[in-house]
């Protein structure tokens, strides 16, 4: 069983994450102050650390900061919640894997923290509920596990791809859009394959990824691939994950600043 540091020095607060997540599964434990967290660190490692934005004896800027320089730590997923949108661009500039509004339905953080330890590939975690394991299987593709499907509206594309490449997986990832469906092709975490509308490589990736932005919305689903079939996988793409995601970023920003003038 997955085991949650909950830094939250708000009672009320941290009783409703504890309840959640005790639900979906995961061991909580709760510190009331960075200081304590820290100790709590040092006695037993956790699968994940979810840390509000300010206590009494820190910001959770600072706490994220100091478990990022312990080696013993620096891995360890990192949530952090903000309440203001003032504290969220601050806070987009830490070493958080993920900054989310302390004000999103407690159902929703864990949801989304949920996909993304399952697409990391934690271990510990029951199986996934999904209504139908072969409905993003392609025709003569057989599943190496069980399929693990989300909403685009809860976790962006960006955020699946990004887990799935930390996680070193190696599968199928077919996207249900308004615009269409695609898949995205990754062999030990390396996007190796992209398809859509009509397009594959690079073309295909970077057209995904937009419409799923424009959108704010659709499925996904994650189907693994044996490793002894990753060699059978088509091989279009050669960019690794990170510098795709920078270009497409670029080229939105330009597009963007182009509209506007």
């Amino acid at each position: 069983m997955p085991m949650v540091l909950l830094v939250d020095a708000d009672p009320d607060s941290s009783a409703r994450f504890e309840k959640a997540l005790r639900a979906a599964g995961y061991e909580v434990s709760v510190a009331p102050s960075g200081s304590r967290a820290l100790a709590m660190l040092r006695q037993r490692r956790p699968d994940l650390i979810i840390s509000q934005a300010m206590f009494e004896d820190m910001y959770g800027s600072e706490f994220c900061t100091a478990v990022r320089s312990d080696p013993a730590t620096k891995e360890i997923m990192f949530v952090l919640l903000v309440d203001r949108t003032s504290q969220m661009a601050h806070a987009t500039q830490t070493q958080a894997d993920m900054v989310l509004p302390e004000n999103l339905p407690v159902s929703t953080v864990v949801t989304r923290i949920d996909t993304h330890l399952r697409l990391r590939g934690v271990p510990g975690l029951g199986p996934p509920r999904v209504p139908d394991p072969k409905a993003a299987t392609k025709p003569g593709a057989a599943a190496a596990g069980p399929t693990l499907q989300g909403s685009l509206a809860v976790m962006d594309l960006t955020e699946v791809t990004q887990a799935v490449s930390i996680g070193r997986k190696t599968g199928r990832l077919v996207l249900s859009l308004k615009a269409g469906q695609g898949a995205i092709l990754f062999d030990s975490g390396r996007v190796v394959h992209a398809e859509f509308a009509g397009k594959t490589g690079e073309g295909a990736f970077n057209a995904l990824v937009v419409a799923s932005h424009r959108e704010r919305g659709g499925s996904f689903s994650f189907v693994p691939v044996a490793a002894g079939d990753a060699s059978q996988l088509p091989s279009t793409i050669q960019t690794d994950l990170e510098t795709l995601l920078l270009n497409i970023a670029v080229e939105m920003d330009e597009s963007q600043r182009d509209t506007r003038n």
